[in-house]
């Protein structure tokens, strides 16, 4: 029965057109991202780590807008892939700097596509999907009704869907060598000692290294992606961008603090649909306390 009412409301959000959405993610919100959520204090605590000149009251604002954000995210996920596997163009009004992409697949060369958690990500991998046969990294969800899901609604423009290990990883070797596109997120965290210490927002992160291993052994093009969620749920505007080409000329630290300077300029352009509630300052070496555990508990302690 709980599988049957899942798939019933999955399906029933699949005909909620975006505009209906953006009135549900503020009733999401008031029940789910209220102040004393776990998501509200964790998009807090990287606010005021990211921008320590920003008064309370800014902080408090783009933390809740954010939320809101990320609600639209979640509900909007099924009516994108419905529509997307008929006709992608009726989602999105205008995409910038489109010609980077023409002009790779013009040379006959991979891609590697970076979609980081800003904007309707969703739709950022369905895009790129469907400029050229794209394989994305997917980490499964514990719920199987919703894995499915997500796993169909994911390939709905060609994507291939492939897990996050070692075999998933031999996949996207094998599309970069046969001139295709691999799509990853630049600003995942990895786990303890998998990535590597640089800095975001002039803080200690731990990087994916992943992004920077394969575009030196492939030397293929790589691209952010990232699309914007317009006012009212108008539609969707979608940005192309390429990475600073110092980026496979330095050295590995470098590139790495390049990943994460782009990131951050990508970020600043609408910081208010960034995924603020994802914890982006965890599994670090070299920093003593774990920041999330070490401020909920003296939280808990006030409380």
């Amino acid at each position: 029965m709980r599988r049957l009412i899942q798939k019933i409301i999955l399906t029933i959000l699949s005909w909620v057109t975006p505009q209906i959405t953006s009135i549900l993610a503020l009733i999401i919100k008031k029940i789910f991202f209220s102040k004393k959520s776990k998501r509200y204090k964790v998009s807090m605590i990287n606010l005021k780590i990211c921008f320590p000149e920003k008064s309370d009251d800014w902080l408090e604002k783009m933390a809740s807008t954010s939320l809101g954000e990320f609600a639209k995210a979640i509900l909007e996920a099924p009516y994108l892939w419905r529509v997307a596997s008929k006709s992608i163009d009726k989602l999105i009004l205008k995409v910038h700097e489109e010609h980077y992409i023409d002009q790779s697949l013009e040379k006959n060369k991979g891609i590697i596509f970076l979609t980081p958690h800003h904007g309707c990500w969703e739709l950022s991998g369905l895009y790129a999907a469907s400029k050229i046969d794209t394989a994305i990294l997917f980490n499964p969800f514990k719920n199987q009704t919703l894995n499915n899901y997500v796993l169909k609604g994911r390939a709905v423009t060609g994507a291939t869907v492939v897990p996050t290990d070692n075999a998933g990883i031999k996949v996207l070797l094998k599309f970069l060598k046969n001139n295709k596109a691999i799509g990853i997120l630049p600003d995942h965290t990895p786990k303890a000692g998998q990535g590597k210490m640089s800095f975001f927002f002039n803080e200690p992160s731990n990087t994916i290294t992943l992004i920077n291993k394969l575009a030196r052994k492939s030397k293929v093009p790589i691209m952010f992606i990232h699309s914007k969620r317009l006012p009212k749920g108008i539609g969707y505007e979608v940005f192309v961008e390429k990475i600073n080409d110092e980026y496979y000329e330095c050295s590995d630290d470098d590139a790495l603090l390049i990943l994460n300077k782009s990131l951050e300029k990508i970020i600043l352009k609408y910081p208010e649909q960034y995924l603020w509630s994802y914890e982006k300052f965890r599994n670090r070496v070299g920093v003593e306390e774990n920041i999330y555990v070490t401020t909920f508990s003296k939280t808990q302690e006030l409380e």
